[in-house]
């Protein structure tokens, strides 16, 4: 039996919190204000707590802090509907014990109330959070959907310690943005943040563009250059597309992290590396490490905290607030003062499978509201190919996609064996296979411009492969 005390200034949800308490067999208190609730933990001592963000007293978590100071072992669950990733470092800094959006889920309520209450009769509750430092974060990253609040949670956790992080997701759901959150609210914000694309650089000059070279190193060496890992200093190396590093630069990356020191190329004199070191990834590396494209024990190295992005799609309730977001900033850059997006609008959006996740949304928002002429974003401008679909937007489903294929086999093989076949008739199955594969890699260099990186992320294969296909078919 447990005094658990639910502050929050809607008495519907209070009462509803008294009502699962007194069904779980505890005993419920409640407070309207952040001064009640603060004079309910001087004067009751409760268990547990769970505390509503908004609410009158409790003004940029005020109340959080008072409560903290007269009961630092209380564990406090602080609940909220307006989730950002401010209030969530805010609350994590101030060792909220967790932190969830509304509405509540009542068997989410009740597994972390009972880890609460187990934490507490340990008195170990202040161990398992850590003490973020001030920070401003990035206004992008925003979200109220409960995948969103998970990672805002775990930032927070990241942001007070110098482990080598891993952040995975698919390309666009905001992999950079993370990272620079995590530095920014670290205690190496004042330091550089390098960022590199791993995917971007040619292979031959990858490496001097990591480690740097000596003067005459190679014939156009001119002059010394220093390298992205000497660059980082005491900061923060991003390395984003951290899978398409070829295997012989995954051997000196895991030498680098090991050691923590490295040579230029054409030197043999060893620099520090004091930077922390921040990896991201669209592919899964566990797969990536079974098919021998990256090192098993690199990939154990990277992988000693792991933040997965859940892609648009896995939390739409996070597209009206992104898009709010990014028409304010169109707004800034184009000159207008649009007031929203109508609901229709709206709707369509929130239809959308996002394949371009958060980076395709940001960039329909701003063609948006280039184009619009009404005091808010209609339907009429979304893109065309957007307005006249229902559910996935110039994405063929899966069945599409298959009643296609069979049409297109069908004459494929009335070509080869005609209408009336015999016997003795046989369809290249290869050759079919053939043309097939050609054309798809043919369409994806025609969407990429012939960009030969783009096109191998875009189709999920290596260069080399892609590079051995083109070859291939040019024979």
């Amino acid at each position: 039996m447990a005094k658990i005390l639910v502050a929050d200034d809607e008495q519907s949800i209070c009462d509803a919190f008294s009502a699962f308490l007194a069904h779980e067999g505890h005993t419920a208190l409640t407070a309207s204000t952040g001064a009640e609730a603060i004079t309910l933990v001087s004067e009751q001592s409760p268990n547990a707590m769970f505390l509503d963000v908004r609410m009158p007293g409790n003004e940029n978590l005020e109340a959080l802090r008072e409560i903290k100071k007269l009961h630092p072992e209380l564990p406090v669950i602080v609940m909220t509907a307006h989730g950002t990733l401010d209030t969530a470092l805010e609350a994590m800094r101030l060792q909220a014990f967790d932190y969830i959006g509304k509405p509540v889920e009542l068997s989410r309520a009740r597994e972390l109330l009972r880890r609460a209450l187990h934490l507490s009769q340990r008195d170990a509750v202040a161990s398992t959070i850590i003490e973020l430092p001030d920070g401003d974060g990035l206004p992008r990253l925003v979200g109220q959907s409960p995948a969103m609040q998970e990672v805002f949670k775990m930032m927070g956790l990241l942001c007070a310690n110098d482990l080598s992080v891993l952040i995975t997701g698919e390309s666009g759901v905001g992999k950079e943005l993370v990272a620079h959150g995590i530095h920014d609210n670290s205690q190496r914000a004042d330091q550089p943040f390098i960022a590199v694309n791993c995917a971007a650089i040619p292979d031959g000059l990858i490496e001097t563009e990591l480690f740097g070279h000596e003067k005459g190193a190679f014939t156009s060496a001119h002059d010394m250059r220093v390298g992205r890992f000497e660059a980082a200093g005491n900061g923060t190396l991003f390395l984003d597309e951290v899978s398409e590093l070829p295997l012989h630069l995954q051997s000196k990356l895991l030498r680098v992290l090991q050691e923590r020191n490295f040579e230029r190329v054409g030197s043999g004199a060893t620099h520090p590396f004091r930077a922390r070191l921040i990896a991201a990834s669209n592919r899964d590396l566990e797969d990536e490490t079974r098919a021998g494209r990256f090192r098993e024990d690199l990939y154990h190295r990277l992988n000693l905290a792991t933040l997965k992005i859940p892609p648009l799609r896995e939390r739409k309730t996070d597209v009206a607030i992104l898009a709010g977001h990014f028409l304010r900033v169109a707004n800034e850059e184009v000159g207008k003062s649009i007031s929203g997006i109508d609901r229709e609008a709206l709707e369509r959006l929130e239809a959308y499978a996002w394949p371009g996740n958060v980076r395709e949304l940001e960039h329909t928002i701003k063609r948006a509201a280039l184009v619009a002429r009404g005091a808010a974003i209609s339907v009429h401008d979304i893109d065309t190919e957007f307005a006249d679909s229902d559910s996935v937007p110039g994405v063929a489903t899966s069945d599409e996609l298959r009643s296609m294929v069979r049409a297109w086999a069908d004459r494929a093989f009335a070509s080869f064996i005609g209408d009336d076949p015999s016997p003795d008739d046989t369809a290249s199955y290869q050759e079919i296979l053939r043309c097939v594969e050609e054309e798809v890699v043919a369409a994806a260099l025609a969407r990429t411009g012939g960009n030969q990186v783009a096109a191998s992320k875009f189709l999920g294969l290596s260069r080399t492969t892609l590079r051995s296909k083109i070859r291939t078919f040019g024979e």
